[in-house]
């Protein structure tokens, strides 16, 4: 649910789309391991075997990232007058500010609908991040346009309300503040 406290909108993901993938994990999970231990008999155990360990080792991080994810509950997004905060997982980039924001779009990719933010400086945005985060951004760069991706899946309001709101508070932030000063964080 979407919760205004103050000046910030707090963006919390519904419990049964924090759930539903951490289930999901789980039962990939329980299910290498079965073939790992139980496996076929006969000259395929061995391959039914390194499949099943290929698959812990893919699954079980991913599935207790996920369960953590779940009970942690925390919010995927926070909007304030001065930027935003994106925890979405797994690449959530932390603290944006509104000036560093050059387009925010509503686009479909495969099938999923994304919030995606352009920034006005992709290389001092991308030098902050980690390399590994930097690495799955450039694998994705030639396939969606945005340096930010917020999926639906996350979102407890629609994409294109988020939309709406991040471009008003984004316009927001591009108009003096009363008395002259700027609009920034302290």
């Amino acid at each position: 649910m979407a919760i205004q406290s103050g000046d910030r909108i707090v963006i919390e993901t519904p419990a049964g789309r924090r759930w539903r993938p951490a289930v999901q994990g789980s039962v990939l999970t329980v299910l290498s391991a079965a073939l790992v231990v139980v496996g076929p008999g006969g000259a395929f155990r061995l391959v039914i075997g390194l499949v099943g360990l290929v698959g812990l080792v893919i699954f079980g991080p991913i599935t207790l990232a996920l369960l953590v994810r779940a009970i942690r509950n925390k919010p995927v997004l926070i909007l304030e007058a001065d930027g935003f905060t994106d925890r979405t997982p797994p690449l959530g980039v932390g603290f944006v500010r509104w000036q560093e924001v050059q387009r925010i779009e509503e686009r479909v990719f495969r099938g999923r609908v994304y919030v995606t933010v352009r920034l006005t400086d992709r290389a001092a945005f991308r030098a902050r991040l980690p390399a590994w985060h930097r690495l799955i951004l450039r694998l994705n760069g030639p396939m969606v346009a945005g340096d930010i991706l917020i999926p639906d899946n996350v979102l407890s309001m629609s994409p294109a309300a988020l939309v709406k709101t991040m471009r008003w508070l984004h316009r927001a932030a591009q108009r003096p503040a009363p008395g002259g000063g700027a609009n920034r964080r302290a």
